[in-house]
């Protein structure tokens, strides 16, 4: 008997399933538990991403911080599904808490209590935890899209001073209007964007290579000073100076011309840039007689008779100022907003200065290059231009005041600039 029960194999398949339920009941339970976590986990984050969304619009619709929160929690709770709110907990970091800018932050954390976990640890004999839940975090941003930079390209030439057709103003104000206005609409939008220090920045660029930054700069630390800009001097020829008198000269020493020579007086080794020389532009306001004590009748080498000699001395006042126009920057950086920095004139700020050109031409529609030219800024000037910012029409013409009579002297002579 005793051995036909020991080769008795019936029953085995009962024996082998109670040994390995353990192991397979706690397969099955972690199953159980991973797909539900993925589950939970994946609606958490749907519903994370749809509170950011929605709460990104509202924010743009003027929402104050506590309303944007509580939107973006009762949002976020409603498309929870089958997950239960209370193991749920949201962060919401608005744009104006974090150094994101106009970015919005939502992070969300979940605690899953396991189902099976707790009838795996009893079949390996450990006390069951029923208070064990596994934690989950995930997080969302939302760059908020309606922040603009917005840049108006406004034509202020020449042309703009002309009267509209159709209507009764000027066609420069009539731009104006416009830009205000436009302005005006767009920042009201962006003023409801209380979480955004500056929901809406504007930049004008005036149709011309030049700008006016305002006379009050020109001792600014990013103006050209000292005339080293590789464009400072454009238009100059400083090596014929001394053509006209040796003793009166412009000289170039360590980046920055000089004025050279005792004809200068009390001006000798100072800078030459075009600051100075809009100082030293003058014009012929009149004339005064004065009077010295000379010989009055002479013959063969030998005076005569001595008295007082008058004569007629031209009577000179300042022509104009720089009026805050600069040249837009070498290439590279006309096109970057590089710093000015010592080590590189080029990227400093020039003053706008260039010379007059004359209206006459020859058969072909060409500017003369034949005797009788003559300069023509007096004709050219319409009133209430400045006489130091272009006409951008015609970026080399310098507008000038309307003045038939005066005439200017340029310094130093033999310069004929505008």
């Amino acid at each position: 008997m005793l051995r036909k029960f020991v080769h008795d194999r019936r029953g085995n398949f009962a024996m082998m399933t109670v040994l390995a339920m353990a192991p397979i009941m706690g397969v099955a339970a972690l199953v159980v538990d991973y797909s539900q976590i993925s589950r939970q986990r994946q609606m958490t984050l749907n519903a994370l991403d749809a509170a950011g969304i929605a709460t990104a619009r509202y924010l743009t619709q003027g929402a104050t911080d506590g309303e944007a929160k509580a939107y973006a929690l009762d949002f976020f709770q409603a498309n929870l599904g089958a997950v239960k709110p209370e193991n749920t907990k949201l962060v919401v970091t608005l744009p104006n808490q974090n150094t994101g800018g106009g970015t919005l932050k939502l992070e969300a954390e979940l605690k899953y209590a396991p189902i099976f976990y707790p009838v795996f640890q009893k079949l390996r004999g450990e006390a069951a935890d029923a208070e064990q839940k596994i934690d989950f975090r995930a997080q969302s941003e939302v760059r908020l899209k309606n922040t603009l930079e917005v840049a108006l390209v406004l034509d202020n030439s020449g042309s703009m001073d002309y009267t509209s057709t159709g209507s009764f103003e000027k066609r420069l104000a009539i731009l104006k209007k416009a830009a205000k206005e436009l302005v005006k609409t767009i920042a009201a939008e962006g003023a409801q964007m209380k979480q955004i220090e500056k929901p809406v920045q504007f930049g004008v660029v005036p149709f011309a290579a030049s700008v006016n930054v305002g006379a009050d700069n020109a001792g600014a630390s990013w103006m050209d000073t000292d005339g080293r800009s590789p464009i400072h001097h454009e238009n100059f020829d400083w090596s014929t100076m001394k053509d006209d008198n040796p003793d009166k000269r412009v000289e170039f020493s360590g980046g920055v011309y000089y004025k050279r020579g005792s004809a200068w007086g009390e001006e000798e080794d100072q800078k030459v840039t075009r600051f100075t020389l809009y100082n030293e532009m003058k014009r012929i306001v009149g004339t005064q007689r004065e009077r010295e004590w000379g010989c009055t009748y002479s013959w063969a080498g030998r005076c005569y008779r001595e008295g007082w000699i008058y004569k007629d001395v031209d009577v000179t006042a300042s022509y104009t100022n720089w009026s805050g126009c600069v040249e837009m920057r070498p290439y590279p950086y006309n096109l970057n907003d590089d710093a000015p920095v010592n080590s590189r004139p080029e990227t400093y700020f020039v003053p706008m200065f260039a010379p007059d050109e004359t209206n006459q031409t020859d058969g072909g529609a060409q500017p003369t290059t034949t005797g009788g030219m003559t300069m023509t800024m007096w004709e050219e000037a319409p009133q209430g231009i400045s006489p130091t910012c272009p006409n951008t029409s015609n970026l080399r013409r310098r507008p000038q005041p309307t003045p038939t009579k005066d005439r200017m002297r340029a310094a130093p002579p033999g310069r004929s600039r505008r």
